[in-house]
């Protein structure tokens, strides 16, 4: 788990990753000149592609004490590199004067981690202003596909969704937030179908409804074609 101040800390922290970061490459056993020119073209044209989880997550409300703020050091943990989480308004090793309203509020890897109304604010209002996202005032949870950006200070957002966690706990989607990472987590872990690869296959076009498709898949049944309405309040594309 990241912590997140503002939009611009998130595109810094998801672009350097992506220059740390090893491309995925496909290879050939031939060594053939046709195997060759196969090979090349190929790897020219797979991409970086990583799956970004943003949490806003208010920690005085209840659904978040209950669901969220005691599993944050867990998700820390369990995310390593398959997922990058972050949490807006949620940071470790502040000054206490950064804020007025600075309070600790969990502790991971022994290091208190401290939240900030102010902090959350400044970040979603970024978000808001950098995508068509509009906060709800709920715990919200955004998943963004995303590739290396030309643009140091943007993100190359190729699809996105955000899901309601509060809406979607009352629908019976997932049994707790927990559980719900767990799929996400294994999700991202798994090379075989993920949103990326398969739009190296079929276009982006493709891809960015694939991605929801996919969130979908990772729930029950019976709320799946509900979901799949665009005008969904639980699970929307953006």
């Amino acid at each position: 788990m990241i912590d997140a101040i503002l939009y611009k800390d998130i595109v810094k922290a998801v672009n350097n990753q992506f220059s740390e970061r090893p491309k995925r490459i496909a290879f050939f056993d031939g060594v053939s000149p046709a195997s060759s020119k196969a090979m090349a073209d190929i790897n020219a044209k797979t991409h970086k592609r990583s799956l970004v989880a943003v949490l806003f997550c208010n920690p005085n409300s209840q659904f978040c004490k209950s669901e969220i703020l005691e599993s944050l050091s867990y998700f820390h943990h369990r995310s390593k590199e398959h997922i990058d989480i972050f949490c807006c308004g949620y940071g470790a090793y502040w000054p206490q004067n950064k804020y007025p309203d600075l309070k600790v509020v969990t502790n991971i890897d022994g290091a208190d981690w401290s939240y900030s109304d102010n902090s959350f604010v400044a970040a979603l209002e970024d978000f808001e202003g950098k995508t068509k996202w509009r906060y709800s005032g709920e715990n919200e949870l955004l998943l963004l596909d995303v590739s290396p950006s030309s643009d140091p200070d943007e993100l190359n957002i190729n699809s996105a969704l955000v899901c309601n966690l509060e809406q979607m706990k009352k629908d019976e989607a997932f049994t707790s937030v927990r559980a719900l990472f767990e799929s996400i987590i294994r999700y991202a872990a798994n090379d075989k179908g993920s949103a990326w690869d398969f739009s190296d296959q079929k276009g982006m076009e493709v891809a960015s409804s694939f991605l929801k498709d996919a969130f979908l898949g990772l729930l029950p049944k019976s709320l799946q074609s509900s979901y799949r309405k665009a005008e969904s309040y639980a699970v929307k594309q953006i």
